[in-house]
């Protein structure tokens, strides 16, 4: 039986530092664009323009303090936190 090494502290905060940064960047990028593509199909044209337009909206909401733009940068981080600790969870009571 070996035992497994416990990773150090600085290991798991860039390992945290690193899921923070993809997943802000997935909010930051990546939602906006599915947020102008499902618009334009459910919805019709967006009323300021195209989608770079949207996403500059979105970052003038966000310097504003914007709830929903906050709510849509941090959204997959904390979808990310709960599907972490779902699976904790699963694998404790296994």
């Amino acid at each position: 039986m070996s035992k497994r090494k416990k990773p150090q502290a600085a290991t798991i905060a860039l390992r945290e530092l690193r899921w923070l940064v993809l997943a802000a960047a997935s909010g930051a990028i990546l939602l906006p664009m599915l947020l102008w593509i499902s618009g334009r199909i459910l919805l019709g044209r967006y009323e300021n323009g195209g989608l770079i337009d949207l996403w500059l909206d979105f970052v003038r909401e966000l310097g504003q303090g914007g709830t929903a733009a906050w709510i849509l940068l941090v959204a997959p981080y904390a979808f990310l936190q709960v599907g972490r600790l779902v699976w904790s969870l699963h694998q404790r009571l296994r």
